[in-house]
């Protein structure tokens, strides 16, 4: 049924495209045809989005017939191109890791992040050029002079890029106002003015805002809302709880005119505040709203379930104390909306709230005794506190841009950081915790290297880097790094070491590896299981024989998306 109404969906766009032919030899214009609705859905060896951040990415080219969007095979993800009237899909070359996909105004471009940058891909060559910086990317758009706005990351301003290759700050928060983020920007059909959500902690100014290219600090807030808008013609779109609506502008002053009206029921939105659609003058696919639940899985070495921790919940990071019996867990607070760390026990329902503050508290490790548990707060503070959550916070170092906590070595005398520069990207450093010695650092180059791990004798460190195109698993000496060796040709991410040294653990997609080491050499690699979805996090026993793995909860199954011709409201 579904695959007749996408067929019967195929023959009602072809006609819509022919519509403006038929009016230069009818005196009296048709009525359009009624809506058309079917399920999208795309090819069975794929899964869509770009991970639990960004879970939809479909992006329609301006005339409708082209669709863009990023999606996993084998759990790689790169763009995928999709021609709506024939159904014909085609991978995009040299884009893997790719998200938040944009067109040209021209649909001879897409542009979309990856690997920490803005980039952009020309559909009729294939060749794939660097744009600039974006770190953690939030959107992008551009106009027909070729000038493109983007979001480089979730805590700060738009960027503006001209056609000449210059940067410069486009918008720039008000943080009197609580403003603390600029993302998801989206040009008007004049050229001249973007529109874009602002997040902010004071009501009055979080919503849609529009600004002029010329004259961005005179901006104003169009519309009161909590996600993005997208723009299809002279009509913005956008969320109202979980009902898509329809706000027409007047295109003289792009003020909003006349009332709103709905487009589409139920309509999600994502972690980022991306809401789970998008559009062209005729044609429309929308998301439904997902769940965020996860639930935490107990699995042997063969993938099989041997049990779960407690109920389901918003789970992201994980980490297991040493002697196994703990995890401490990043976890969305359902009153304040905020990442905090947590630590749970056994199957005990009743967790323990280690961070305190109503910012972001994520990356929760343990210290080799069990006893402390370090975190980043608000993303810039390096923090401690007992185990126990007892005794209060101990700030250890702050820093700006944000960073990210790895490990703790296992005689407690260094911590791990990862660190974002616009030259090198994510780098790797050193942070002695005795006082009067500086912070150095360990992995600095121009890619990114993430996910740094200390080996159980403090002799090595293992980390992903990718510098060959992909992540892989690395293993360089510590203190002093020189004696590098590749692990993996493959692909892998978040390596973990068994408790004697002797395995290396790495996650490639939804599957879990092993590496048999035997000092610096490799033994052999093994594929362990497939746990047949998205590892958010894991862990994995100091003996080897159990991992804890964050995945979505059963009830989190993907729903189709729903493709509607004719959409516009009469």
């Amino acid at each position: 049924m579904i695959r007749w109404l996408l067929r019967a969906a195929a023959l009602v766009l072809a006609a819509v495209f022919a519509v403006p032919a038929i009016r230069h030899w009818r005196e009296t214009p048709p009525a359009p045809p009624p809506p058309l609705r079917a399920a999208w859905i795309p090819p069975d060896t794929l899964t869509v989005g770009a991970g639990a951040d960004y879970p939809f990415g479909l992006a329609l080219a301006s005339d409708g017939r082209q669709l863009v969007y990023p999606a996993a095979r084998s759990g790689r993800v790169g763009l995928w191109l999709q021609q709506l009237p024939t159904g014909e899909s085609r991978a995009l070359p040299s884009t893997e890791g790719a998200a938040a996909p944009f067109w040209s105004t021209d649909n001879a471009r897409v542009g979309f992040f990856a690997g920490g940058r803005v980039r952009a891909i020309d559909l009729a060559s294939a060749s794939v050029s660097d744009l600039g910086d974006a770190p953690s990317g939030r959107g992008g758009s551009w106009n027909a002079a070729g000038e493109l706005v983007f979001a480089p990351a979730g805590d700060g301003g738009l960027m503006r890029l001209t056609p000449g290759g210059a940067v410069t700050p486009f918008t720039t928060l008000d943080a009197a106002q609580g403003e603390s983020s600029h993302r998801w920007p989206a040009f008007l059909p004049d050229g001249r003015h973007v529109v874009f959500f602002v997040r902010a902690t004071d009501t009055s100014r979080s919503g849609i805002w529009i600004a002029a290219l010329d004259a961005p600090s005179a901006r104003r807030r169009l519309l009161a809302a909590d996600a993005q808008a997208i723009v299809a013609g002279h009509t913005l779109l956008y969320l109202n709880d979980v009902a898509l609506m329809a706000q027409p502008l007047d295109p003289g002053t792009w003020a909003t005119r006349g009332r709103p009206e709905l487009a589409g029921l139920p309509a999600g939105r994502g972690p980022f505040d991306q809401i789970l659609a998008t559009a062209s003058s005729e044609v429309l696919i929308y998301g439904p709203p997902g769940t965020t639940l996860r639930e935490l899985r107990w699995v042997a070495r063969d993938g099989s379930t041997i049990g779960r921790m407690g109920e389901p919940l918003d789970a992201w990071d994980l980490r297991l104390s040493p002697d196994g019996s703990r995890v401490a867990i990043t976890e969305l607070d359902p009153q304040t909306r905020t990442l905090d760390v947590w630590i749970r026990e056994g199957t005990q329902p009743a967790p323990t709230r280690l961070s305190l503050s109503t910012d972001v508290d994520e990356s929760g490790v343990w210290s080799p005794d069990g006893r402390r548990i370090a975190w980043v707060a608000s993303r810039r503070k390096l923090t401690i506190r007992g185990a126990g959550a007892v005794l209060p916070e101990q700030v250890i170092a702050t820093y700006e841009p944000p960073v990210q906590l790895w490990d703790w070595s296992r005689d407690a005398g260094f911590m791990l950081v990862g660190r974002t520069a616009a030259d090198t990207r994510d780098d790797l450093w050193i942070v002695p915790q005795v006082e009067g010695i500086r912070e150095t650092p360990y992995a600095r180059a121009p890619f990114n290297q993430t996910h740094g791990v200390f080996s159980p004798d403090g002799r090595s460190i293992a980390y992903a880097s990718d510098e060959s195109g992909q992540f892989d698993i690395y293993l360089d000496t510590f203190p002093k790094p020189g004696a590098r060796i590749r692990v993996t040709t493959a692909g892998g991410t978040e390596p973990r070491w068994r408790g004697n040294g002797r395995e290396i653990y790495f996650r490639r997609g939804p599957e879990i590896h092993a590496v048999e080491m035997s000092g610096r050499e490799i033994r052999s690699s093994t594929r362990l299981f497939d746990a047949g979805a998205t590892i958010r996090a894991y862990d994995v026993s100091a003996d080897g024989t159990r991992f804890l793995l964050n995945l979505p909860a059963s009830s989190a199954a993907p729903r189709a998306a729903t493709l509607v011709i004719n959409w516009k409201p009469k």
